[in-house]
């Protein structure tokens, strides 16, 4: 559930499809360029920067490549994001450095399936429903599952949201299970529909491979 980094501004490629293979190499190179977005990762019970999330993705924003840094630059983790078939459920290749892991990933062809990144996208789909106050089920699929999960989306009745913010929550779509799991918040500003905060679990484990809760603060560069 991150930015797609869509203008409104919201490594292993060897047998990917070649669309997104050509997607990927026409993205630019981490380095001194600067990201379209960053997102500040942060304990949410201690304020500690986490790690950081460099967003760099075409004009389109229809391929995007993420870098998770540590604090000090160093790299964690990347990921390359192509939406070219489907804004809610895009490719994905995800590469841990710290284990050499890589996941890749092409989601069935389930039009109600919302995978990973793609939220971003569901949400702004779905945008005038849940800013009347609906409450939207979806089917959910995450990086190291097979199956998706139940889950549901709408107005978070438990923060402050200042009228030219929208401020949802997910949580499972289950009474018991729901209950017993902490739910996620998300800040988007209205005007522009841009994802700007967000606050549960982590899709990037720690070091031990646990997982960990973060609050994550995104800032697009083209910011006034």
């Amino acid at each position: 559930m991150q930015p797609t980094g869509r203008k409104l501004i919201s490594p292993g490629a060897c047998g990917l499809p070649a669309a997104l293979i050509w997607a990927l190499l026409s993205l630019p190179v981490m380095g001194n360029e600067q990201p379209d977005i960053v997102g500040e990762a942060s304990d949410p019970a201690t304020g500690s920067l986490l790690y950081l999330e460099h967003y760099y993705c075409d004009e389109d924003a229809l391929a995007c490549s993420v870098f998770y840094l540590r604090p000090d630059q160093s790299l964690i983790a990347s990921k390359q994001i192509n939406y070219q078939s489907n804004l809610q459920a895009p490719e994905l290749v995800f590469k841990d450095y710290r284990d050499d892991r890589e996941f890749k990933i092409s989601p069935p062809q389930d039009p109600k399936l919302v995978f990973d990144a793609g939220f971003d996208n569901f949400v702004r789909q779905q945008w005038q429903p849940l800013a009347d106050g609906e409450a939207i089920k979806f089917p959910f699929l995450v990086l190291d599952r097979e199956n998706p999960i139940k889950m549901r989306a709408g107005q978070d009745p438990g923060v402050e949201c200042e009228n030219s913010q929208l401020c949802l929550q997910v949580r499972l779509d289950s009474w018991l299970l729901g209950a017993l799991i902490d739910p996620i918040e998300l800040t988007y500003d209205r005007d522009e529909q841009r994802l700007r905060r967000f606050k549960g679990l982590s899709n990037l484990k720690t070091d031990s491979g646990d997982s960990q809760k973060v609050e994550i603060h995104y800032n697009y560069r083209d910011d006034g």
